[in-house]
This record gives C-alpha cells, sequence and structure tokens, in this order.
C-alpha cells in the first residue's frame, strides 16, 4: 500500500503527541517529527497485536475497507 494515509484522532491525543515531540526534541535536541512519533506508535502497537493476537506472526497489509468506526 503506497501513499499516505488520513487518519481522525481525537485532538486532545493530537495534542499530547505533539507535547511529546517537543519534549523529544528539548532532551536530545536532535529532529523529531509527529510523522516519526506516529510511525513508531503505530510500529509498537503492531508489534504488541502480533504478539498477542497472531501467534507472534507478523502484521501483513490489508486493503479490504473496514466497517465504519465512531462519526
Amino acid at each position: 500500500v503506497d501513499g499516505l494515509s488520513k487518519v481522525n484522532i481525537p485532538r486532545d491525543l493530537h495534542l499530547r503527541a505533539r507535547a511529546a515531540v517537543r519534549i523529544v526534541r528539548r532532551v536530545t535536541g536532535r529532529s523529531y517529527t509527529i510523522a516519526q512519533f506516529l510511525r513508531e506508535a503505530i510500529m509498537a502497537q503492531l508489534a504488541v497485536i502480533a504478539r498477542d493476537y497472531n501467534n507472534g506472526q507478523e502484521i501483513y497489509p490489508d486493503t479490504a475497507p473496514l466497517d465504519p468506526g465512531r462519526r
């Protein structure tokens, strides 16, 4: 699956993630972006789900649409 995705998250969660990015920048002095933060967070959760629900097997891309969530 190529390209970028648009996902809605609660504003408070987004603002907390932004604050975390600023903390990493301040403490480490390195460049760090919200996109990096989100990729790392998603990768960490994929590892947890693979371990806990997928017999430790890698999770591969799935292009089938999901049922609509909360609106």
